[in-house]
């Protein structure tokens, strides 16, 4: 059984230098986020990061609905990101980001490519399900699976 006061450590290596990966991760979010992990799915219009303090991380359908399912704590380009994950083990949107787990994502130069290294933290936040949100995180349809399409998206560069 997951222990929810353990974090998801994860590292990628993906084939670009430091800036052009964090502008992959960060500034064209849509490009590699899979789509049936989204909260709109077929009526999705954009999905991304806000890349400032206090930014908002967020999907828009057509009619300009918005759904936010985090928020930008810190942010120091191109070295790192650090989110309030604003999503709930039942795959809703929490409102406050003092109640949500942590994500920090670090970029490290690795000779002609970066090292794209995720944690994700402070499960206890999510309450009595915090242990199992924990694993389907961990599991490889969790961050396995996205950080896969990150790694596809960025060789296709």
């Amino acid at each position: 059984m997951s222990n929810p006061e353990q974090s998801i450590s994860l590292e990628v290596v993906l084939p670009l230098p430091r800036p052009q990966a964090f502008e992959l991760v960060v500034e064209r979010f849509a490009a590699w986020w899979p789509r049936e992990y989204t909260f709109l799915g077929e009526t999705l219009d954009d999905i991304g990061i806000e890349p400032h303090l206090g930014g908002a991380c967020y999907e828009q359908d057509r009619g300009g609905r918005r759904v936010v399912w985090g928020t930008v704590l810190s942010i120091e380009r191109p070295l790192y990101l650090r989110l309030a994950w604003q999503i709930s083990p039942e795959r809703e949107p929490i409102a406050d980001p003092a109640a949500a787990s942590r994500v920090m994502l670090s970029f490290r130069d690795a000779g002609d490519a970066t090292r794209l290294e995720l944690v994700h933290t402070d499960f206890i936040r999510h309450g009595e399900r915090a242990a199992e949100y924990q694993a389907a995180m961990a599991s490889p349809a969790g961050w396995q699976h996205c950080l896969g399409r990150l790694t596809a998206m960025a060789g296709r560069r």
